[in-house]
């Protein structure tokens, strides 16, 4: 397949730079702080040691959140092609494991309003790694499920739980559920 040239069947997908914009907060604000320490700490090594540990998380936290902002993924029936320096591929043939995870605590999942799903697809390529705010997330999901049954990935009960939790069934064939009206949409 030419990497340059969609196929027909093919959808782009990103993260939307509003869903990131509370890691950017985080990333600023992490920084603030610990620069602010540094800068006033007189050179303590136990405060040049905590708080320069600390704006080191931070710097990759945000390098992390830029990335994510710059990622591009088409996915079409032969695979998942992701964009953000250069393009990296895995073709559904090669999906050789699965996992779907939460993160989270048990009353945001319980309440629907907080946590994240995080789905990590390997292949001969490598991995992919895609976060639950990624626009076209279920769609993915769907996608990487089927071709796991077709590959004969066994899937552990977390992530089949989770697949079933999104309402992704790998035998149905449409990537969504069918929308009941009146049930919302």
């Amino acid at each position: 397949m030419n990497e340059d040239r969609p196929q027909p069947d093919t959808v782009f997908y990103r993260y939307p730079p509003r869903s990131l914009l509370g890691d950017y907060l985080r990333t600023a604000g992490g920084l603030a702080l610990g620069l602010t320490v540094l800068a006033s700490s007189g050179g303590s090594t136990w405060i040049v040691g905590i708080f320069g540990s600390l704006v080191l998380i931070f710097c990759i936290f945000g390098l992390r959140t830029l990335r994510q902002q710059f990622t591009r993924v088409a996915l079409n029936g032969q695979g998942l092609f992701i964009k953000v320096l250069a393009t990296k591929a895995l073709l559904w043939e090669d999906l050789s494991a699965l996992k779907l995870r939460y993160f989270g605590t048990r009353r945001e999942r319980r309440r629907n309003d907080g946590g994240f799903l995080q789905l990590t697809l390997t292949g001969s390529g490598g991995k992919m790694t895609f976060e639950s705010r990624i626009e076209g997330f279920a769609d993915i999901a769907w996608h990487a499920a089927k071709a796991a049954r077709r590959n004969g990935v066994a899937l552990d009960p977390t992530t089949a739980g989770n697949l079933l939790g999104l309402g992704i069934h790998a035998d149905e064939d449409t990537p969504r559920p069918a929308i009941v009206p009146g049930e919302g949409a």
